[in-house]
């Protein structure tokens, strides 16, 4: 028990919270307290400010209201135009004459009076409007929309006074009084009378609800004030962490705290000097020697806490086993270079070797020594191109010259009847490909694609945009089966594994490749019509700005 006891008191864990008790603890008595009591006193202020805001913004609008029926009620009553268009019986030309002159005295007036954002008058016998709107985007849409609203409100029985209606997907405040012969009123936008509110609030959190006769509810955390306007309710509610977040007042008593406690600094840098800072200056400087080369270096002093007693033993372990893990990596380099040796034997396939040696003895029992001289320095290229370069990659011109070659050779083997067309776009002249990448998919074209008395005919394409490179190699060829096709791309995706060293091997080598010096974007396709065509797209990322640091040899 003595001997738990004492290794939790040497646990560096245990120190520090120690100190943060004794140091912090009184500031956080001293918080709470005072957090209760400006909370409450910030949230009566700002739900008092909330109530004036509220009541003022229904103050405004209620005037606006009033000013809107009292100019509605002064056309009906005094304006000429509107008098006599509610005494014409049909649609003549006293009638539409004072339908303009009502419109442009509504503009007129409606334009200088802080009323509603809009007015009509729905003439009922001719079931037409005079209809005004401050903001109009479309006069003739406004017009259909207006009598369309007025028509269904007298087929579902018009309920006069103020209320809200939703079209066109807005909320308005409608103004609807009905007489004998007409119908007429005003509006307001509900969604700009909210913004305008909106503008006036200093909050991020809150909801805003003007309705017909709803009632607030209070949460526990939400300040929730409402204002009559007539018959409708304006309710705000605002989060109460929002309030609380400017907390200001009580912080007095915590920064004069915080103040006596910085003279405790010292003496705390001091301690945490010796229980901290030391040990890991032990750590660091056993580091540092490593890295200098002295592998014999071990950590002798003693620790002043578990935590660093474990930190030393293990970085004594680590030491005694760097020997071992150099070893390891010499073993691993070794490994390394056998595979580089492997894929270099892959590339020297003895059997396309072959081939090209009984085509060259062919050609020469034949005489045909400009052929054989063509098919040599095609092989010098290839070898050259394998064996000289120590890069993993290679700029694209001298690939592109090696499939030059490539094409020259097989032209002879089959008699002129394969032919091949290059289209590169300039900036992929410097960029650079693992080698044979690309001569490979020409190959397998070759291989795959030639009919017996038939030109074959491949397109090499090379692209350059929105820092990707995109090559593509098409032959009107034999083709693939479906069967054929879907193994391919599987092989391609990951799915499966070659069946054996001859078969697949090479698409799963190309993909492997090129996903290591390019990442996961990288990526192959193969698209193919059996007895028609083949095409195989190679796609990766690049960035010439930052990858093309040498110019082409």
């Amino acid at each position: 028990m003595k001997k738990r006891v004492c290794h939790l008191f040497n646990s560096i864990s245990t120190k520090v919270i120690l100190i943060m008790l004794v140091m912090v603890l009184p500031l956080n008595l001293i918080a709470i307290i005072a957090n209760e009591k400006v909370i409450d006193t910030m949230v009566n202020q700002n739900k008092m400010s909330a109530q004036t805001l509220a009541d003022t913004f229904t103050s405004e609008i209620e005037t606006q209201m009033t000013n809107t029926h009292t100019l509605l009620y002064y056309f009906l009553t005094k304006n000429p135009d509107c008098i006599q268009m509610k005494l014409q019986e049909e649609d003549n030309y006293t009638y539409q004459s004072s339908k303009q002159k009502l419109f442009f005295s509504l503009k007129s007036m409606g334009s200088m009076t802080d009323g509603g954002d809009g007015y009509f008058y729905y003439m009922k016998k001719m079931k037409d409007v005079v209809v005004y709107d401050e903001n109009p985007k479309d006069s003739n849409n406004l017009y259909h929309t207006m009598n369309e609203f007025i028509e269904k409100q007298l087929d579902d029985g018009i309920t006069g006074g103020w209320h809200i209606y939703e079209f066109n997907s807005y909320k308005y405040l409608f103004l609807i009084v009905e007489q004998k012969s007409m119908v007429y009123g005003g509006w307001f936008n509900l969604d700009a009378l909210m913004k305008k509110l909106e503008h006036r609030l200093s909050y991020t959190d809150y909801s805003i609800d003007l309705s017909e006769g709803m009632s607030p509810s209070n949460t526990s955390d939400r300040i929730v004030v409402s204002a009559n306007l007539k018959k409708l309710n304006l309710v705000i509610s605002v989060k109460k962490s929002e309030i609380v977040g400017g907390i200001s007042k009580y912080v007095t008593a915590l920064q004069t705290m915080a103040f006596l406690y910085l003279a405790l600094i010292p003496l705390l840098f001091l301690f945490l000097k010796i229980i901290l800072i030391k040990p890991l200056k032990i750590v660091n400087h056993a580091h540092r020697q490593i890295k200098k080369g002295n592998q014999d270096y071990r950590i002798s002093d003693k620790a002043n806490s578990v935590e660093y007693m474990e930190a030393y033993q293990s970085f004594n372990q680590m030491a005694d086993n760097i020997k071992a893990l150099r070893i390891e990596g010499y073993e691993k380099e070794i490994a390394r270079q056998k595979i580089e040796l492997r894929n270099l034997q892959l590339q020297i396939r003895p059997h396309f070797l072959l081939n090209t040696f009984n085509l060259i003895y062919t050609l020469s029992q034949r005489k045909e020594m400009t052929a054989v001289q063509q098919i040599i320095i095609y092989l010098s290229e290839y070898f050259r191109y394998i064996f000289r370069s120590e890069k993993e990659l290679e700029l694209f011109p001298k690939e592109l010259k090696l499939i030059q070659g490539y094409v020259k050779m097989v032209c002879i083997n089959y008699s002129g009847n394969v032919e091949a067309e290059y289209h590169i776009e300039p900036e992929v002249q410097y960029v650079r490909v693992p080698p044979l990448l690309i001569h490979n998919f020409i190959e397998n074209a070759v291989k795959h694609g030639v009919k017996q008395g038939t030109m074959l005919h491949i397109t090499v394409t090379g692209r350059y945009a929105d820092k990707k490179v995109i090559f593509q190699i098409t032959d009107d060829g034999n083709g693939m089966s479906g069967e054929s096709l879907e193994k391919c791309r599987k092989l391609l995706q990951g799915d499966t594994e070659p069946e054996n060293f001859t078969s697949g091997i090479g698409l799963s080598n190309s993909i492997r490749r090129l996903r290591h010096f390019y990442g996961p974007q990288a990526k192959i396709e193969i698209m193919s019509v059996q007895g028609e065509m083949t095409s195989v797209i190679i796609q990766f990322p690049y960035n010439l700005e930052v990858e093309n640091e040498v110019t082409i040899d």
